[in-house]
């Protein structure tokens, strides 16, 4: 069976209209029944205070014509109905005078009715009827007071004759209103049906089908139809909503325009980069070899002259140019083709103290200090240690050339999660202008007059083959840091 969390939506709307309207039929039949309860009790006070009255004038009407006599006949005559159990008339001391039921006369009463008599005396307005309703019967009492026509049998200091008491049988009325009762929850439970049956009408038309051709709208753009428009026919929130959902479409429709030419853009600079790559690898070879006889030639020609001769600074130069051309021709090659990570396992302390030693010969003479804190007994990292140790000599070189005259360079390792390797490398050269921040990964991006803007490119490329991340924050005049984030570690146990 189906958590109802899992249920639709309509179901839910069904169930909680089902519970409402059940609750709410209770709560009706119980005021139903409960407002027919006081009218049974309503007519049966109303009867027994008609008969009492009857009697009781009665009563008098037979004393005042000397006919005392009469008045048992008139309490067996009216207690002969169907709905009226017993009359009496009790003295105050509980003995029955008179009574429809002959055989009982001169008994006393039973103590329970003496007592309900007795607590009715008692109160302070005698002039109401007490009643006592055990199960179906309403019991009555009223006083009979010592009139002028009673003072023949009554002495007239006596103010009470006795007490009437008239015991009603309402259980025909109940019967009789119990079956409208029944016919009262029938109607009911009909227009709960009726009114069930309305609400869920009004709910798929209003709401489940309109959100159900949203959905099926909604199935179409995911399977990559962009051209969806839902026309809202109403106003009302469901109509918002669609409204909001052809906004949606379209701005997805917007993004995904721009995608597709941000790719185009990213292919044709796939398409251009591939092109370079197959240009640097004919350029290794065409020129590569005649570059490297220039070299050696020059630097016989060089060794043999004096160096008091002024050609010999020409033959340096030149020397320096050649190196300057097979530099950037061997950058170009590795960055179009670069070589795949060879990774080992070896500590990541040694590959920055290697790099360190191989980028201190080219402070020439600016003053400027290294500081390396190392992860001290920390754990191995699988790590292609050329590779890593190329961008920081990389990064070792650009900070030398953002310094002036003196400063210093600072690179630190962290053990991150137990997992992850990061390298905070930072100097305080003259820093990178801010809008260059963006472009600085990008290749042959360079402000170095003699910078071929491949460097970054390739560490970063090297970075990314060893799933780890790159990032820089600089402030011009200030310095330059970068953060590297190599998830390469491996515990020494």
């Amino acid at each position: 069976m189906k958590n109802i969390k899992d249920w639709s939506l309509k179901h839910k709307i069904i169930l909680h209209v089902v519970v409402i309207g059940i609750l709410a039929a209770i709560l009706l039949t119980f005021l139903y029944l409960k407002t027919q309860k006081n009218i049974i009790h309503t007519m049966s006070r109303q009867k027994a205070e008609l008969v009492g009255a009857m009697i009781e004038n009665s009563i008098f009407s037979s004393m005042k014509e000397g006919k005392k006599e009469k008045v048992q006949s008139t309490l067996q005559k009216i207690a002969s109905s169907d709905d009226i159990k017993k009359i009496r008339i009790v003295s105050p001391d509980g003995r029955i005078l008179r009574s429809s039921e002959k055989n009982e006369i001169g008994n006393s009463v039973e103590s329970q009715t003496l007592d309900k008599m007795n607590a009715f005396l008692s109160k302070n307005n005698q002039s109401n009827i007490y009643f006592i309703k055990p199960k179906s019967t309403i019991q009555g009492f009223r006083i009979i007071e010592n009139r002028v026509e009673c003072m023949g049998c009554h002495s007239p200091q006596e103010k009470i004759n006795g007490i009437l008491e008239v015991n009603i049988d309402y259980a025909p009325t109940a019967a009789l209103l119990q079956k409208s009762q029944l016919k009262g929850i029938i109607i009911g439970l009909t227009a709960l049906t009726i009114l069930t049956f309305i609400i869920i009408r009004l709910f798929e038309k209003l709401i489940n089908r309109p959100i159900s051709l949203l959905k099926d709208k909604m199935k179409k753009v995911q399977k990559g139809n962009l051209d969806i428009k839902f026309t809202p026919s109403k106003n009302d929130e469901i109509g918002s909503l669609t409204q909001s959902f052809n906004i949606m479409i379209r701005k997805l429709k917007e993004a995904n325009q721009k995608i597709e030419e941000l790719f185009n853009k990213q292919m044709e600079k796939a398409e251009h980069l591939a092109s370079i790559g197959e240009l640097a690898a004919g350029l290794a070879h065409e020129i590569k070899n005649p570059i490297a006889g220039m070299k050696g030639a020059l630097e016989i020609i060089n060794q043999k002259t004096d160096a008091s001769d002024f050609k010999k600074e020409i033959f340096i130069e030149m020397l320096l140019q050649i190196e300057k051309i097979n530099n950037i021709i061997q950058d170009l090659l590795s960055y179009a083709k670069p070589k795949e990570i060879n990774v080992s396992l070896i500590d990541p302390n040694e590959c920055i103290k290697n790099a360190i030693k191989l980028a201190k010969p080219h402070i020439d003479n600016k003053d400027i200090h290294f500081h390396f804190k190392g992860s001290e007994n920390g754990p191995l990292a699988c790590i292609d240690s050329d590779k890593i140790q190329e961008v920081m000599l990389n990064m070792m070189l650009n900070s030398i050339s953002a310094i002036q005259k003196k400063g210093n360079i600072t690179i630190e390792l962290y053990e991150k999660q137990k997992k992850e390797l990061e390298i905070i490398f930072s100097d305080d050269g003259i820093g990178i202008k801010e809008e260059y921040l963006p472009q600085i990964f990008n290749p042959f991006f360079t402000t170095k007059r003699r910078g071929t803007g491949l460097g970054l490119s390739i560490s970063k490329k090297i970075i990314e083959a060893h799933k780890g991340s790159i990032e820089v924050k600089s402030a011009e005049k200030k310095g330059t840091t970068f953060f590297i984030r190599l998830p390469v570690l491996q515990s020494r146990d």
